[in-house]
């Protein structure tokens, strides 16, 4: 019987998340909204911050918690309240564990369909200009 001793798996790197804070801060940019922005690895990690100018300081926070959010549930944090809002226990569930943050803003980072780390950005007047800032940001951080 053969054992194995040793697997791979996919990993984010900090150059890929470098490229994600970059791309989303340009997004921020163009849209003149300053937000902060947090990528974590698998594990919830932070790989990669950039706080802009002018951004609140209760985004530094809320970006982790995003970010987390996208990496440990593995797809868009507002798509997954959508999906549990109409359970109570649910939402009760997970809107009270700490470091979750169940709105627009957070996504997940993939490599295929491997979960590799998150992306949260928070500080803009919506939470839909949110996730559109995470998404141009997860777009360079992934093939």
């Amino acid at each position: 019987m053969v054992l194995e001793t040793s697997a791979s798996r996919h990993v984010l790197s900090d150059a890929a998340a470098a490229l994600a804070v970059d791309g989303a801060t340009r997004e921020a940019r163009a849209a003149g909204v300053p937000v902060t922005i947090v990528v974590v690895d698998d594990g919830g990690n932070i790989k990669a911050m950039r706080r802009m100018d002018g951004a609140p300081l209760v985004s530094i926070q809320t970006a982790q918690d995003k970010a987390y959010a996208a990496a440990a549930i593995g797809m868009p944090v507002d798509d997954f309240f959508e999906a549990i809002k109409d359970d109570a226990a649910d939402v009760a569930s997970f809107a009270t564990r700490p470091g979750l943050a169940l709105i627009a803003g957070g996504v997940p980072l993939l490599d295929g369909t491997t979960v590799i780390g998150g992306l949260g950005v928070a500080g803009a007047m919506t939470a839909a200009e949110d996730r559109k800032i995470a998404e141009a940001g997860a777009r360079q951080a992934t093939p």
